[in-house]
């Protein structure tokens, strides 16, 4: 992309188009429903890519490619049911998010100059954006302050990184946090060359190693190899099974070479020592022709296939007398356009290049390094990229599991500087006292156990003190809750909100649906009049006139706790006094929504919630900067579902059959669909087609049907019917994922259920069983018994934990496919996992990153540390759980 702004022609037809597509997407994209929207679309579109071309100084957008196949894609929108429609205008808002994010702000947000850290291997070139700050009605922050100066209540478009509380009636004071690294990089800290810089790298190799995500030699230098073979005791052909690497020493029979059917192919005949004949093909051109002869030694190494008996290699490495193999050799990631070997010597010259000019820099403390007994980075490389002959065998198997030392070194790296910096933004945030410090007699256990139905379980009890602890103890808590569903989390917000209210501040308990927001009225309410607290609920279905009277009694704080969804953080709304800010199932909101909704109080507590078990590894990485604590047991008398799985269209049959046998005997049945409607794009269930299929088998009872394009009050009214007994089967999406409590409902199926992770199934089944008694869970997968989906599918059969479920499917999925990685901060780790020594490896950095942090917050004695931290989150933001 050049690197010339957006014209303002440009910038306009943006902003339009982002207005359409958010108005589309709005409510579960219901908007796509709406007939003008494809002439809509295709106009604002058309005048997008026309501005382009009318200005030759503008600039062009990430992907335009992609962007002229939208337009292509928009000509039979008006055709396409809504499921079709919805994909299509998903795709359209991702590259006009792809194009603010690289190009121009997005109006009426801030441009965050944080990025998210590639650790241990970002590119450390500065981007031209990190280097200049556009001038707006706001002064101008320094990149070193760590508060900033007042702001207007009204202005949205400043962009200061921190605000002092004004006036009682401000509503948007910015208070987020500001990274302490953000300086302009310092010119004595090398930075690494385009990759064109190496010899016998032309254009055309650099285009295909930036095709790849390799633009400077840092990133060549941290292009790890991914396989180790040892050569010094080779396994020979006849001792190899299919797939595994051989080791061929013999003589060349014939050799041939030519098109055949229009495709290039090299034959190599060799017999080997032992006497056995084996044929190597290649199916590219690599004047293999000018350095063989028949009758010359060769040696072959390379994966074996056997063809009718007789071994086979495709595309091996061949080697001469004269140039043996090495005695271990290294396979690297495939670069498309480009020789393996090609890329193994631009990697090792890459190396090279660093350590001659200086800009491989060890940024690790030393003392950091020799606790954790982990060699200079240089040598990590280096032992990576060209291991020692002399290494043992154990050390090269070490190598090859990508647990040697070396592998060690970078991993650690890589969790260090992502704890350093979460643990930095903690600090930042926590330096000033808290708005409201809570004393330790506002925790009056018995008064509790007067406003609730239940006695606490020992989870609750333990959460409830860690939540006391925190909030009396005068900086702004900052903690994640997590527990199963029906654990019991709402109550220990609860214990907190009236805590608060006893010591005279206010309550926000934003969730993200009206359903779930509506669901925890109902449970506060009764516990709230029995404490005497007021509670109100605010969403976007309250009428303007009741929503005045709200909005007046709550800046007058007359409102204990404010319950509601996006309507919370509303500009208009404001807090007499926000003390506690509770955000549940908090992965499903906006790093600024959440962070707009802290920033209403002055200093407030946070308590975020979540009911998707996070494992432990993920608690630290994704919300690095909060404290946990987890609810790990369930209320007595709630009896887990028993999971059963079915396969393929006859298992579906079955599946449904056995939930009409169970409705017939009385019970209510939830099912869910991955669609709402058919799509010709995605082959699975959906919801209309399922509902009339079950009307049909089930003639004499009701099947009803929810989903998100629906109004609110569509929504709750099917929901209420169902839970009277007026409809016995409720067909729905996700949506009755969170929030929907129906305690007689006695059995849950999910159709094509590969479509969904683990922990959200884990989630979809607690719907059930809520009212004690048996209960079952039906998982239809469309793949076969024999298929991965099914082994990761079973896990659900096998365990009831939700904790054991979510460590299992992030080893299968990884941190990304369960949350979203820019929605939850999991960055994408290239040097360690999640699991096993990663565990102990990131417990272990993160130690040594609060540890510094306690010590030298502002890293003022390691300078080189900070500059590098600088320029990874000018790379990339990190978004962690903490609400921004």
């Amino acid at each position: 992309m050049p690197s010339s702004a957006a014209s303002a022609s440009e910038r306009a037809s943006l902003t339009a188009l982002r207005a359409a597509l958010g108005e589309a997407s709005a409510d579960g994209f219901a908007g796509v429903a709406d007939p003008e929207l494809g002439p809509r679309l295709r106009t604002l579109v058309a005048a997008l890519l026309g501005s382009m071309g009318a200005d030759s100084g503008a600039a062009s957008p990430p992907d335009a490619p992609q962007w002229l196949e939208l337009s292509d894609a928009l000509a039979p929108f008006d055709g396409l049911g809504r499921q079709d429609r919805s994909v299509v205008v998903a795709k359209a808002m991702r590259l006009s998010m792809s194009w603010v994010a690289q190009d121009t702000p997005a109006p009426g947000r801030k441009r965050s100059t944080r990025r998210m850290v590639a650790v241990g291997a970002a590119r450390v070139t500065p981007q031209p954006e990190a280097k200049a700050t556009k001038k707006t009605s706001a002064k101008k922050t320094s990149a070193k302050k760590t508060s900033a100066k007042k702001t207007s209540a009204k202005k949205t478009s400043a962009k200061k990184t921190s605000a002092k509380k004004t006036s009682a009636k401000k509503t948007s004071a910015k208070k987020t946090v500001t990274p302490a690294v953000s300086e302009p990089p310092d010119d004595d800290f090398p930075v690494a060359p385009a990759c064109d810089v190496l010899s016998g790298v032309g254009p055309t190799i650099a285009s295909k190693l930036a095709a790849r995500g390799l633009h400077t030699l840092e990133d060549l230098a941290y292009t790890l190899p991914t396989r180790y073979y040892d050569l010094r005791s080779p396994q020979g052909v006849e001792d190899v099974a299919d797939g595994e690497t051989a080791v061929v020493h013999g003589t060349i029979v014939s050799f041939k070479q030519g098109f055949f059917s229009r495709r290039y192919m090299a034959t190599l005949e060799v017999e080997t020592e032992t006497g056995c004949g084996v044929q190597a093909r290649w199916f590219h051109r690599g004047g293999l022709g000018n350095r063989v002869e028949t009758g010359d030694a060769v040696t072959l190494v390379g994966p074996v296939k056997r063809f009718r008996d007789r071994p086979s290699m495709v595309h091996p490495d061949v080697y001469t007398p004269d140039s043996p193999p090495p005695a271990i050799m290294v396979k690297y990631p495939v670069v498309d356009g480009m020789g393996p070997k090609v890329l193994a010597r631009s990697c090792a010259r890459a190396l090279q290049h660093g350590r001659d000019h200086g800009w491989l820099i060890d940024i690790l403390p030393a003392d950091i390094a020799e606790t954790h007994g982990l060699p200079p980075l240089s040598d990590a490389l280096a032992a990576l990229h060209e291991p020692e002959a002399a290494l043992s065998e154990a050390e090269v198997v070490a190598l090859a599991e990508a647990r040697s030392p070396a592998h060690r070194r970078l991993a650690f790296e890589e969790f260090f500087l992502l704890q350093l910096s979460l643990a930095r933004h903690r600090d930042e945030y926590c330096r000033g006292r808290a708005g409201l410090v809570v004393p330790e007699d506002a925790w009056d256990r018995e008064r509790l156990r007067a406003c609730l139905p239940f006695e606490p379980t020992g989870g609750q009890w333990t959460a409830i003190e860690d939540l006391a602890r925190d909030m009396h103890a005068g900086e702004p808590m900052l903690r994640l809750l997590q527990g199963d569903v029906g654990s019991g989390k709402t109550a220990v917000a609860f214990a907190a909100a009236l805590a608060v209210a006893e010591a005279g501040g206010q309550t926000a308990f934003m969730a993200p649906t009206e359903i779930l927001a509506e669901q925890h009225l109902k449970t506060l309410t009764p516990w709230c009049e029995r404490a005497g607290l007021k509670v109100a609920l605010l969403t976007g279905a309250v009428g303007r006139a009741e929503r005045m009277t709200m909005l007046s009694l709550l800046a007058a704080g007359k409102f204990d706790i404010l319950v509601g969804t996006h309507a919370l953080i509303v500009g208009d709304v404001n807090f007499a006094q926000l003390s506690l800010a509770i955000v549940d199932e908090q992965h499903r909101f906006g790093v600024e929504q959440r962070a707009t909704l802290r920033d209403k109080g002055d200093a407030p507590h946070l308590l975020v919630m979540t009911a998707t078990p996070i494992p432990r590894t993920l608690a630290l990485s994704a919300y690095g900067e909060l404290e946990v604590s987890v609810i790990d047991e369930m209320p007595p008398g709630r009896t887990p579902p028993v999971t059963r799985v079915y396969h393929g269209k006859p298992g579906l049959t079955r599946a449904r059959s056995v939930l009409v046998g169970a409705v017939g005997r009385g019970n209510k049945a939830f099912v869910v669909c991955p669609l709402v409607e058919a799509s010709e794009a995605v082959q699975a269930s959906d919801v209309e087609a399922t509902a009339a299929t079950l009307a049909a088998m089930l003639p004499e009872h009701r099947v009803s049907f929810v989903h998100g394009r629906m109004s609110s009050a569509d929504k709750e009214a099917v929901m209420e019917s169902f839970r009277l007994g007026e409809a016995q089967v409720l067909v729905a999406t996700t949506v009755i994922e969170v929030g929907v409590d129906v305690p007689d409902a006695r059995l849950i199926l999910i159709e094509h259920a590969e479509r969904f992770g683990l922990s959200q199934l884990h989630q979809l089944r607690g719907r059930v069983g809520r009212g004690g008694g048996p209960c079952a869970c039906l998982v239809h997968t469309a793949a076969g018994k024999g298929s991965e989906t099914a082994a990761r599918l079973s896990i659900l059969a096998q365990t009831h934990d939700g904790f054991v479920v979510a460590e299992r499917d992030l080893a299968l999925r990884g941190p990304g496919e369960m949350f979203g990685t820019r929605q939850a901060g999991v960055p994408r780790l290239r040097f360690s996992g999640f699991g096993g020594e990663g565990t102990r490896m990131l417990v272990a950095a993160r130690t040594a990153a609060k540890a510094l942090v306690a010590v030298d917050p502002d890293l003022e004695g390691h300078p080189q540390l900070r500059t590098a931290l600088s320029r990874r989150e000018a790379a990339a933001p990190i978004y962690s759980g903490d609400a921004g």
